[in-house]
């Protein structure tokens, strides 16, 4: 096994600030739909701080404060500091009689919870809604959706049930992030923020081009592995739809390799789903992607190791041999960094990117 010993420093709005040392860090990374987050605590040197104005947290500003933890390996000669978590100071807590401070962040998807859906909209595709939201939150769009998506029309009723519950603010889309997974869900995309840039692209599968593989067996502190037995016997999604003002209906059933129009003959579980006001196209690319999502539970895993600034969400990790050989996908990374436990992480794994679009 490698050794490695983190070494860890903190830019304030593009700064390092002299007299303040991350004592402790927890950063909690997902590919489900929420922020990535991150909690630093500092150690404060009062001696080189300037005493006589205010601290960068007590200025006022109308501006975000970015933030940024970097990492680097000091075993590793002139290695060179990488990114671990990029976002914005949400909130801070001072205690100037411990000499210590306490921050929480957010990610840049931050800016899309955060802007409320005000506008109707109509005849877009999905592509172009998303890329609108996104500047609209100040970023950069960095859209790479399927072929099969790029030019699905969408928002044709949306807006419909916008107007009418908006006063109520009960229609189902309260913020911009609302909006941007569920079309990325639709397409069969990922969204997550990569410094400022908001990235939308298919979910990878482990033996594509693009996918990063760890390989860690071996070097981990503890493991264990999941198997929904229920699941792996097989299992049929089906989703049903009626549009009120054809009065026709509409349904179908997947089984992950093909589609049709009668329910299972045999034993096997079905998963039901309504969706209002949708054609037959719509409702396959819902069904391949629900299956997607249910059949990532059929193999899970849970690891405990040794810290390693390399392992994101959405790359794939082999733990196991045997039936447990194949990569499983990385779906939450918990970092945690003491001066006392040292840097220690804990991964969600789920059985991603395998399911065969019909």
């Amino acid at each position: 096994m490698s050794v490695r010993r983190p070494e860890i420093r903190a830019l304030v709005a593009g700064n390092v600030i002299s007299g303040f040392y991350v004592k402790n860090f927890e950063v909690n990374s997902s590919r489900y739909e929420a922020c990535d987050v991150a909690s630093v605590v500092f150690a404060i040197d009062t001696t080189k701080i300037d005493n006589s104005g205010t601290l960068w947290f007590e200025q006022d500003t109308t501006e975000n404060i970015s933030f940024v933890l970097e990492m680097r390996d000091a075993v590793v000669a002139a290695s060179e500091w990488e990114r671990f978590f990029d976002g914005q100071v949400d909130h801070v807590q001072y205690f100037p009689d411990k000499g210590l401070l306490e921050i929480e962040c957010r990610d840049a998807l931050a800016f899309l919870m955060d802007l409320r859906v005000q506008d109707s909209w109509i005849n877009h595709t999905g592509e172009e809604l998303l890329r609108v939201l996104i500047e609209a939150a100040g970023l950069t769009a960095q859209i790479d959706f399927p072929p099969e998506s790029a030019s699905i029309m969408t928002g044709q009723f949306w807006q419909i049930e916008h107007k009418r519950l908006s006063l109520l603010s009960h229609h189902r889309f309260q913020t911009a992030a609302d909006v941007a997974f569920m079309i990325s869900r639709d397409a069969g995309c990922d969204l997550y923020a990569d410094g400022k840039t908001i990235v939308c692209s298919p979910v990878l599968s482990s033996d594509g081009n693009q996918a990063i593989v760890h390989d860690v067996r071996g070097t981990v502190l503890s493991r264990s592995f999941g198997r929904d037995l229920q699941a792996d016997r097989g299992f049929v999604v089906h989703v049903a739809s009626w549009d009120s003002r054809q009065r026709s209906a509409t349904e179908i059933y997947y089984d992950g390799n093909s589609f049709s129009s009668t329910g299972p003959q045999d034993q096997r579980s079905v998963h039901g789903f309504r969706l209002p006001g949708r054609r037959l196209e719509d409702l396959k690319r819902f069904a391949v992607g629900k299956y997607a999502r249910i059949a990532a539970h059929v193999r899970s895993g849970y690891v405990r190791l040794p810290g390693r600034s390399e392992l994101r969400p959405r790359d794939f990790l082999r733990l196991g041999d045997g039936y447990w050989e194949n990569p499983l996908a990385i779906d939450q990374v918990i970092s945690r960094f003491s001066l006392e436990e040292g840097f220690l992480q804990e991964l969600v794994l789920r059985n991603r990117g395998e399911v065969p679009v019909a």
